[in-house]
C-alpha cells in the first residue's frame, strides 16, 4: 500500500463529506502528509484545512509560519496559524508543556465529527513506547499511539502510522518537497530526541526491523487494554458507592489488590482525571482503603486528591486553601467573588429569590454554633443539618453562608430562610446564585 493509498483509505472510511484539520509544523512528516492531502483534495473533493501552531521558541518561528502559509496557499488548502505562548513551573517538562499547549490549540478548531490528522508515524511510535517502557507504564500506555481515537468534539485520526520515517523522506524526496528543519530536533536534552538519535539508531544497527517489531508490540498492548478495560467496566458497576461518581469501600477489599489497582485507575479515567504512579495507587490501597470508618484520609497527585467519607471514596480537583475567617461585605447589584470558592451574584427574578429591598448583606463561612430557622422544623444547629444533609466534610467550611441583619438567612445550595426569600409570590426579587470554582 503506498503513502496516498493510506490517507485515502482513511479519509474514505471517515467520510469524504467530513471536514479535516491537518496539523502542520512544516517539518518532514507534516509536509508529505499536507501534499498527500492536498492531491485527495482534488481527487475526493474533501474539506481541508491546515493548523500551524507558533509556539515562539525558535529565532525562525516566524520564518516558518511564512513557510507553511505560503506551501498552504501553493496546495489550496486554507491556512490557519495560532500563536501559543508557553508558561513553565520549576520543574515542568518543556515537551509535555508544549505540547498540551499544542493540542488544546487543535482542540479549539475540531468541531463536531471533524478530524484532526497528525504525520505521526512508525518511528513515532516506536518512540512513545519506550517513553511509556521507560515510565514504568502498563498496557494502556505501552500501547502508545491509536489510529484514531476520540478528541475534543470529533476525532484524532494518524493515517501513517504504518509506515516509517525513512518511507516518508523517500517520498518527500521524490516530491522534492521543500520541509522544515527544525534545530531542535538534534537537542539531545529532550528525551523523545535521545531516544531518536542514541537508543533508536542502536537498536536499528543491530535490528533494522525494530520500529516495526515496537509498532506490533504496541498493537498487542492494545489488544490487550481493551479486554483490560471490558472486564474492568463489568466489575466496575459491581463497586460504586453511594453516587455515580464514588466508589464503595468495602466492595473494593473484596476484591484481590491486583483487580483493586485495576478498578481504581479506571475509576479515575472514567471521571476524567490523570492517572496517579503506581507508589500513589498503593499508597490508596495501604491508607485509604484499611482506614477506620470514622478517618477522613486524603491522597494528593498534581491537581487532584482522592478523599473518603464513610464507606465512600471521592475524586476531586486539590481544594485551593482559604481564609474561614474572612468576612465579605456584599453589596448586591455587584457579584462577589470568593477566593478559591467561586463568584456569588445575583439576578432580577419574578416570583422567587431574596427580597429586592434588601440591598446590601454579609457573607462568610462557617465559623461553628451558627443556628437555622426552619419554618415548619424550628431551629437547629447547622453542624447537626449539614450532617443531615450529607454535605461532605471537606465542602462544609466553604459552603457561603449569607447574614442579614445579625441573622443566618442562606447556606448556599442548601437553605434559605422563608422570611427573607420570596415564595410562590408575583413579587420581584433577587435570584442568588453560586458559580463554583
Amino acid at each position: 500500500m503506498t503513502l496516498l493509498d493510506a490517507v485515502s483509505n482513511f479519509c474514505r472510511q471517515c467520510g469524504v463529506n467530513k471536514k479535516y484539520w491537518i496539523a502542520f509544523s512544516g517539518g518532514l512528516d507534516s509536509h508529505v502528509l499536507l501534499y498527500l492531502c492536498k492531491i485527495l483534495q482534488a481527487e475526493l473533493n474533501i474539506n481541508f484545512n491546515a493548523i500551524h501552531v507558533n509556539h515562539g521558541l525558535s529565532k525562525h518561528a516566524q520564518s516558518w509560519a511564512r513557510h507553511c502559509k505560503k506551501i498552504c496557499n501553493e496546495y489550496a488548502i486554507k491556512y490557519h496559524e495560532r500563536i501559543i505562548q508557553l508558561d513553565l513551573n520549576i520543574g515542568d517538562s518543556l515537551e509535555e508543556i508544549a505540547r498540551e499547549k499544542r493540542y488544546a490549540a487543535f482542540a479549539e478548531y475540531i468541531g463536531e465529527e471533524e478530524i484532526l490528522l497528525t504525520a505521526h508515524q512508525q518511528d513515532d511510535q516506536a518512540e512513545t513506547m519506550l517513553l511509556q517502557l521507560l515510565r514504568g507504564a502498563g498496557p494502556k500506555g505501552l500501547a502508545a499511539m491509536p489510529q484514531m481515537k476520540s478528541f475534543a468534539r470529533g476525532f484524532h485520526g494518524r493515517p501513517l502510522l504504518h509506515f516509517s520515517r525513512f518511507d516518508l523522506q523517500q517520498y518527500a524526496e521524490m516530491q522534492q518537497l521543500d520541509w522544515i528543519k527544525d534545530e531542535s530536533n538534534g537537542d539531545l536534552s529532550y528525551t523523545r530526541n535521545f531516544i531518536r538519535h542514541e537508543i533508536l539508531t542502536k537498536l536499528k544497527s543491530r535490528w533494522p526491523t525494530v520500529t516495526a517489531t515496537l509498532s506490533r508490540s504496541a498493537a498487542h498492548c492494545a489488544e490487550s487494554q481493551v479486554l483490560l478495560e471490558k472486564f474492568a467496566k463489568e466489575m466496575y458497576e459491581q463497586v460504586q458507592g453511594t453516587a455515580e461518581t464514588t466508589l464503595s469501600v468495602d466492595k473494593l477489599t473484596q476484591v484481590s489488590p491486583e483487580r483493586q489497582r485495576l478498578l481504581l485507575r479506571t475509576w479515575i479515567q472514567y471521571l476524567g482525571y490523570p492517572l496517579p504512579d503506581t507508589k500513589k495507587i498503593e499508597t490508596i490501597q495501604r491508607d485509604i482503603l484499611t482506614a477506620a470508618r470514622d478517618r477522613m484520609p486524603c491522597v494528593k497527585w498534581g491537581k487532584v486528591e482522592l478523599r473518603r467519607y464513610r464507606d465512600d471514596l471521592h475524586l476531586l480537583p486539590a481544594l485551593q486553601a482559604i481564609d474561614t475567617q474572612q468576612v465579605f461585605s456584599w453589596d448586591l447589584a455587584q457579584s462577589l467573588r470568593l477566593p478559591g470558592v467561586g463568584i456569588l451574584r445575583t439576578a432580577y427574578t419574578q416570583g422567587r429569590g431574596l427580597r429586592a429591598d434588601i440591598q446590601h448583606v454579609l457573607v462568610q463561612y462557617r465559623q461553628g454554633g451558627e443556628v437555622v430557622e426552619l419554618l415548619s422544623r424550628g431551629r437547629h444547629t447547622l453542624k447537626n443539618l449539614f450532617q443531615e444533609w450529607n454535605v461532605l466534610p471537606w465542602e462544609r467550611d466553604r459552603v457561603p453562608l449569607i447574614f442579614f441583619a445579625g441573622k443566618l438567612i442562606a447556606a448556599m445550595g442548601y437553605f434559605f430562610d422563608e422570611k427573607f426569600f420570596i415564595v410562590q409570590s408575583n413579587e420581584l426579587g433577587r435570584e442568588v446564585i453560586f458559580e463554583r470554582a
